[in-house]
């Protein structure tokens, strides 16, 4: 937290799965405010761009796309806009996160909030009944079953799969539908830090599974 604190204009770049790491940019948020940051990820599903969008994360490129850009012996290469932006914008970013900062939220009240911000800013051609159908498929209930509660058919259930996936920027695979559309709490890599009232910068990070 000193290294934040004591360079408040520096820009700030995460390598990262944002789905994962959800806890990370809570316990960042105060200091992620007025701060360039941009974040390199494996891939991006439909949620990962809600926790982006709703923690006022703006920039964000894939790490095969950045690599090959940086890798090409092409001259003229262009590089992402993304990186681009965050190489040569002024410091100082404009915009600020979607939700207020509480520092008094809970893990579970979180990951809510930001399934709810995905819920209600869906994309134009994707409504909420398809969108609950899939969030339904991915909870593991099978497109039978769906199909008869609903009075659909099964061949229906897998045409508006297929469509709402591609609406939402995805595929239409087992793991997309898996992680893609909501957040999971099995699946943060990073520990719950409360925030206090006043940012302690004597406080360390979240640390996330598997790193030192």
């Amino acid at each position: 937290m000193h290294s934040l604190s004591d360079m408040p204009d520096a820009g700030l770049i995460l390598a990262l799965n944002p789905h994962e790491h959800v806890y990370l940019f809570h316990a960042l948020q105060a200091r992620l405010q007025n701060r360039k940051v941009l974040v390199v990820a494996d891939r991006l599903y439909y949620i990962d761009r809600c926790v982006l969008q709703y923690f006022g994360v703006m920039d964000y490129v894939l790490k095969d796309e950045l690599s090959c850009a940086i890798r090409s012996d092409r001259e003229k290469l262009r590089l992402p806009e993304a990186w681009l932006r965050f190489c040569h914008r002024p410091q100082k970013k404009t915009v600020v996160a979607t939700y207020a900062f509480n520092a008094g939220e809970t893990p579970e009240e979180v990951l809510f909030n930001i399934n709810q911000y995905a819920w209600w800013n869906l994309p134009p051609g994707v409504t909420q009944a398809k969108y609950a159908l899939l969030i339904l498929l991915s909870s593991g209930h099978p497109a039978i079953e769906l199909a008869k509660k609903f009075g659909l058919g099964t061949k229906t259930v897998s045409i508006y799969r297929k469509k709402v996936m591609y609406r939402l920027g995805m595929d239409s695979s087992p793991l997309s539908l898996f992680r893609g559309l909501k957040l999971d709490a099995h699946l943060q890599r990073t520990a719950f830090a409360h925030n206090p009232a006043v940012p302690d910068d004597n406080c360390a990070l979240p640390i996330a599974v598997g790193m030192n």
